[in-house]
């Protein structure tokens, strides 16, 4: 067990570290905690993109639930070496799903979510440090993900708190990068997908209808594939252009740190107020 997380942790740091090729982009969890029929909840915030969530209970124990996040601008970093970096962004997630809710009877908790979806992420962006602006590259990627998550949660005057966790698998059916130097490579990868738990910790604060929210978590892979990589080096001789593929296999982990600060208006249609 010690073995496996640390390799886990090792897998999981370049991505949060170096995040140069950005290729997975999971969002924060839906955790709206349903109490009643006919609540509404919208909500918009920040979470590696400006995004918006909407879920509406039907009854009083089942609720629908969408959100969709876009990601267009620059955004800078540096890595642990102190390098800094420049990622620009196009990239969008749309997701939906179906949720069941109902009351606890508990000291710490009093509201129960469980909460089955889909998503779909196109990923779109140019990586480079700042100071070689010839060490640029594209990744270009698109996968779906199937997930199911559990919340438990405590609401008060003021004040509401909850834990959960997802299951979310990914597959991809587009995963590219190219680097255009000298000799240009486009790297192909196939049967890239996995698995990954994700657990988070939210907390909000009430002022009336409106509510601030703070979430964070990490996505840690759990399962993980082998990919197929086609590499294609385009040099060229005498303005004459000659292509030479190269295949071999690479491990791809599914691993991120997650995140939403966020403003949510609550609507109860027909409801207390």
């Amino acid at each position: 067990m010690r073995k496996y997380l640390f390799t886990t942790i090792i897998a999981v740091l370049p991505t949060i570290l170096f995040a140069q090729k950005d290729f997975y982009i999971p969002k924060a969890l839906i955790i709206p905690l349903h109490d009643e029929p006919k609540q509404l909840f919208m909500s918009v915030g920040w979470g590696g993109g400006l995004d918006l969530n909407l879920s509406y209970a039907l009854t009083n124990k089942f609720a629908v639930f969408g959100s969709s996040t876009v990601n267009i601008g620059n955004r800078s970093g540096i890595t642990i070496l102190g390098s800094s970096y420049t990622i620009e962004k196009n990239d969008y997630v749309l997701k939906g799903g179906l949720g069941y809710f109902s009351k606890i009877d508990n000291n710490f908790f009093e509201v129960f979510e469980v909460y089955l979806g889909a998503a779909v992420t196109k990923v779109d962006n140019l990586w480079y440090f700042n100071n070689y602006r010839q060490g640029i590259e594209f990744t270009n990627a698109k996968y779906n993900s199937l997930f199911g998550q559990i919340n438990i949660g405590k609401k008060k005057t003021k004040t509401e708190y909850a834990v959960g966790l997802r299951l979310n698998y990914s597959k991809y059916g587009e995963f590219n990068t190219f680097e255009p130097r000298e000799s240009s490579a486009l790297s192909h990868y196939q049967n890239v997908k996995g698995l990954s738990a994700d657990p988070v910790v939210s907390f909000g604060y009430n002022l009336g209808r409106v509510k601030l929210n703070v979430q964070a978590g990490v996505a840690i892979p759990i399962r993980t594939s082998t990919a197929n990589v086609i590499d294609t080096y385009t040099s060229y001789d005498q303005q004459t252009p000659t292509t030479n593929d190269y295949a071999h296999n690479e491990k791809v982990y599914l691993g991120s740190m997650l995140g939403r600060l966020s403003v949510q208006y609550r609507l109860n249609i027909g409801g207390k107020r």
